[in-house]
């Protein structure tokens, strides 16, 4: 992404218009500097005029409809809060989609730390911040991003105000918690973020809801990804890691992962050796091998062998496997050969999955002429959950194979759930005698919605 102070807003808009994303991206300027010039095809400028509100508004006597729509509302080259309400609201009531554009742009290019809330309330009240009426998320977001790269501390304490004043009720319909914790607010830490990384974190830090500040951490590596992807970086290894791992982590480095793909595969793939984070590698190399599958499935089975037994390539193997096996598992069987560790495991399991929903016969043919190994463990188990829906009772034969007492537990827990769904009284039985604990024998009998998940397996 390229790095730049100014802004091309119309571009920006207009692909806001068309949902292209929210997040502004500046690029280069227009040849002579200007960005409401280059947004716009013409130069506004003002030289002189007549008294207006104290103050004198420009006559450059440009003939667009948008320039003189801003001339309207310039005095001394600003907009007061009160003519940035009255501007919002006869911009958002145009009809023509590509001049309420350029008038947006316009807005947003003359925006201040003394109109920005008006203008925010104003966009917000004609129908940009819902989903329907002749206004749009998009552009109160844009606008948003705005606010936070001229006076984010203010844009911040502006939304908090406005979400206290308005309620949460009244907040959920303006777009997600009146911007305390959703998405405006967001907008507006990405813009403050853009320009200001340092003071954007250190807001963060005193925000203790956990949810706000997921939501907030989002706003900030979307800014700082407007920079390039080292600030980014630094920002998410800098966050504490979460006990069992951290979805956000995740997340977050998903969103760098996106911009190094940007540049093209080759760069995202160099990029990924350097990323040495275990928790952050995982993360990494399953994006970059979600993007190979698209197009090259035998090239990202390639590129994953090379990472050994390292189980940061775990997940991405399994990614892999789980797509592929369901066209072909043996083919998966035979790829995994050249795996090892958790790898090799992940790869087993998600073949034999697909293959003993297919076939259950032959799945467990191959597997009674493996050795004892932890795929195996990881394959059995999850041979017998599949074929546990037809025949717990021969599933739960191939349980008592697993050598690992924890894949093994696991697997019964799952088979004797589907046992006791189908059979209460033979599940019963084996229960009484099976050695497993009050905790897992109240996850095989309680109704599916009372298990913990809701949702069963």
């Amino acid at each position: 992404m390229k790095n730049a102070t100014a802004l091309p807003l119309f571009a920006i808009t207009a692909a806001a218009a068309f949902g292209l994303g929210w997040v502004i991206r500046p690029d280069t300027n227009g040849a002579d500097g200007d960005p409401a010039a280059a947004a716009v095809g013409t130069r506004v400028t003002t030289s002189g005029g007549r008294e207006a509100n104290g103050g004198s508004r420009g006559q450059s006597g440009v003939s667009t409809q948008e320039g003189r729509f801003l001339e309207r509302y310039l005095v001394d080259g600003k907009i007061s809060a009160e003519d940035m309400r009255a501007a919002i609201k006869e911009m958002s009531e145009t009809n023509d989609p590509l001049l309420k554009q350029k008038m947006l742009a316009l807005l947003i290019e003359n925006l201040t730390p003394e109109n920005a809330k008006e203008a925010f309330l104003a966009l917000r009240e004609n129908g940009g911040g819902g989903p329907f009426g002749r206004g749009n998320r998009d552009e109160l977001r844009l606008l948003a991003n705005a606010w936070g790269r001229i006076d984010g501390e203010g844009a911040v304490a502006a939304l908090k105000e406005i979400a206290e004043a308005g309620g949460e009720e009244e907040g959920r319909g303006r777009g997600g918690r009146g911007g305390r914790g959703g998405t405006e607010m967001a907008s507006v830490l990405a813009g403050w973020a853009t320009v200001d990384g340092a003071g954007a974190v250190a807001y963060l830090d005193g925000i203790d809801d956990a949810n706000e500040k997921r939501m907030a951490s989002f706003g900030v590596v979307q800014g700082m990804l407007v920079n390039g992807v080292s600030e980014a970086m630094s920002f998410i290894q800098s966050l504490p890691s979460a006990e069992g791992g951290d979805r956000s982590k995740g997340m977050f480095m998903a969103m760098v992962t996106n911009e190094m793909l940007e540049q093209g595969l080759e760069s995202a793939k160099s990029w990924a050796d350097t990323v040495t984070d275990s928790d952050l590698r995982t993360g990494v190399l399953a994006r970059v091998t979600m993007e190979m599958m698209e197009d090259d499935r035998d090239g990202a089975a390639a590129w994953l062998v090379q990472f050994g037994d390292e189980e940061a390539s775990a997940p991405a193997v399994s990614r892999l496997a789980d797509s592929w096996s369901r066209e072909d598992p043996q083919a998966v069987l035979e790829w995994a050969e050249q795996l090892s560790g958790q790898s090799k495991a992940e790869a087993y399991e998600e073949a034999i999955g697909s293959w003993a929903s297919e076939d259950p016969t032959a799945a467990g043919a191959f597997l009674e002429t493996l050795a004892a190994s932890p795929e195996r463990d990881v394959a059995v188990g999850e041979y017998a959950t599949r074929v546990s829906r037809q025949d717990p009772e021969t599933a739960m034969a191939w349980v008592d194979t697993i050598a690992d007492a924890e894949v093994q537990q696991e697997a019964k827990v799952e088979v004797a759930r589907d046992w006791y769904r189908q059979d209460q009284a033979a599940a019963q039985t084996w229960i009484d005698s099976s050695g497993l604990s009050e905790e897992e024998v109240n996850s095989v009998t309680a109704p599916p919605g009372e298990r913990g998940g809701g949702f069963g397996r």
